[in-house]
């Protein structure tokens, strides 16, 4: 009799904690759905890492393996004892996305194999989906905390740049489908907390399982435009509607100079048959409007050049990678051998980088080898590393203008700020957008991987601009007309006049 019920109270105890377990596990994901900010349409920095490869620390406090053995546990137990046949790579793929999630980091992340492939194409200048680096804007308003989708950067020549999108839209829906961005019953909460009409209560209800039913998690809105969908087929793997109770421009003008005209710097999208065409809901300044765009695969040239004025080289970078950095060596000898008086580096909209070729290019600009700090954690406390140039830097002795907005982004707020302090370059333009994390791509042994950020960045000498962006020297906050060209670009016309002075004065 005892060993009965000895066996029904571990039965009891084990379902009691298989129930526990799932229910949290359910909100993990749920919250991770409406909360997570890691999805973005395109990458900031890769520093490939086998982390299979990675020899474990010996010094794990005594917690932490108990942790793993509960883990594992309970893991046999679900594809032992499930009522349905378990996918025991689809658990540990889950796993992963909901324990990188919990960090609640916009650049620690879970990849699988195709996403990953995705942002290492994006790196090196091949973008698909609309081309705009997407991110999570968190605030209060009236009470409630939103979860918005924002754009920060449009890649040039995008189908995004095309139909319009700017940095600081807020992107509510796609294709008609609500993006969830808070908590639909607050309203229901509300009115039961202030013990409102029942009637009142139950419309108010009707209506948040209404906009639910209609709706698209940040992830799977995220990947609706981070992607090309396939001849003939929707726009991505869109969701079908919920049931109730279901958790949730043209190119460029060319630029004036001495050289021959360049390609654009995006080349044409190939044509395909049956494109689906998005239609985004934007708020822009307290307005909502309606834009049409065609998913794309968009080719991204490194950099453009030009000899403004027979005298004023200017530099636009539409991403830092390897193929910037070797561009630009050919690039400064030839506006040297133009007799060029002065430097512009337009690092406006460029949101795609590498660290190390911003190193690469920082290196024939600036006068010392330390460019920046970098701030990491060891243990409980942290540390400030320099991060310095691989070889002596080999300065231009000319004066630098550096033009700088909203869309400049991670590494390439940290090249304007190190042109400031290393190479006394004066920025104009509007205060950057403020992400100074260092981060790290891991792959996996299966083709997935993960993002995580492992560090932030500071200038040499201290300055944070972490969630405050780099402060322009001279703001100008009207937008170009004519990008690249001094009549129709008012942030390049100021920096030609105090290259001029600064010319005069030498």
């Amino acid at each position: 009799m005892k060993r009965i019920m000895l066996r029904g109270g571990l039965s009891l105890l084990a379902m009691s904690l298989a129930f526990v377990g799932g229910w949290v596990t359910h909100r993990l994901l749920y919250r991770a759905y409406l909360g997570r900010g890691a999805e973005t349409i395109v990458q900031r920095d890769f520093a490939p890492t086998l982390a299979d490869a990675r020899t474990p620390r010996s010094d794990l406090k005594a917690s932490e393996p108990s942790l793993v053995a509960l883990y594992s546990n309970v893991s046999r137990l679900v594809q032992q004892e499930f009522v349905e046949p378990v996918d025991p790579a689809q658990m540990a793929h889950g796993s992963l996305q909901a324990l990188l999630s919990s960090l609640n980091d916009p650049h620690t992340q879970y990849l699988t194999a195709e996403q990953r492939t995705r942002w290492l194409n994006a790196l090196n200048g091949q973008v698909e989906g609309i081309g705009a680096l997407l991110g999570i804007l968190t605030r209060k308003q009236s009470g409630r905390e939103q979860q918005l989708l924002q754009v920060i950067s449009v890649i040039p020549g995008s189908p995004a740049e095309r139909a319009g999108l700017m940095p600081g839209d807020f992107i509510t829906e796609v294709n008609g489908k609500w993006i969830i961005s808070e908590d639909p019953f607050y309203e229901v909460v509300e009115l039961q907390r202030n013990h409102a009409d029942r009637k009142q209560i139950r419309e108010a209800d009707r209506r948040a399982r209404e906009r639910l039913r209609n709706s698209l998690t940040l992830s799977e809105a995220i990947e609706m435009l981070s992607r090309v969908p396939p001849a003939g087929g929707q726009a991505s793997n869109e969701p079908k509607t919920r049931s109730e109770g279901e958790p949730p421009g043209e190119p460029k003008t060319r630029l004036e100079g001495e050289f021959p005209a360049k390609p654009n710097s995006v080349a044409p999208a190939s044509p395909r048959t049956n494109q689906t065409t998005l239609e985004l809901t934007l708020k822009r300044a307290g307005q909502t409007m309606k834009v049409k765009v065609e998913p794309a695969r968009t080719s991204i040239r490194p950099l453009e050049y030009s000899l403004l004025q027979r005298r004023w080289g200017y530099v636009r970078f539409n991403l830092l990678n390897n193929a910037a950095a070797k561009e630009f060596a050919n690039t400064l000898k030839t506006l040297q051998a133009s007799n060029m008086k002065g430097l512009i580096i337009d690092l406006r909209g460029t949101a795609i980088g590498q660290q190390e070729a911003s190193l690469q290019i920082l290196q024939r600009l600036v006068a010392k080898r330390q460019v920046a700090l970098v701030e990491y954690r060891e243990g409980k406390s942290y540390r400030k590393r320099p991060l310095t140039l691989a070889q002596s830097p080999q300065p231009v002795r000319l004066p630098i203008a550096v033009l700088i907005d909203r869309g400049t982004y991670n590494v390439a707020e940290l090249t304007a700020l190190a042109l400031r302090t290393g190479a006394k370059a004066r920025l104009f333009g509007m205060p950057t957008a403020g992400d100074a994390s260092q981060i790290t791509l891991y792959k996996l042994v299966d083709g997935s991987g993960f993002t995580m950020t492992i560090g932030r960045y500071f200038g040499a000498d201290g300055t944070a601009f972490h969630q405050k962006g780099v402060q322009p020297d001279e703001h100008v906050p009207d937008e170009p007309r004519l990008r690249g060209q001094p009549e129709g670009d008012p942030a390049l016309a100021r920096a030609i006049q105090w290259l001029n002075r600064e010319v005069i004065k030498s």
